[in-house]
């Protein structure tokens, strides 16, 4: 399982994976508007676009 987290603030998208029970063992982080790779199973490819305006 892998949680998505986008950052408003540094305009940057943390996909946490790899949950052994207490924390998540990996983190990528990814500037808004490149393309992370969500893990197994799920194991797509996700386009990162920029928030809309007013969107907070």
């Amino acid at each position: 399982m892998a949680s998505r987290l986008p950052d408003r603030d540094s305009h940057e998208v943390k996909v946490h994976s790899r949950p052994d029970g207490v924390r998540y063992e990996t983190v990528v982080t990814v500037p808004f508007g490149k393309t992370v790779r969500r893990p197994d199973p799920v194991g797509i490819d996700l386009d990162t676009e920029p928030p809309r305006n007013g969107a907070r």
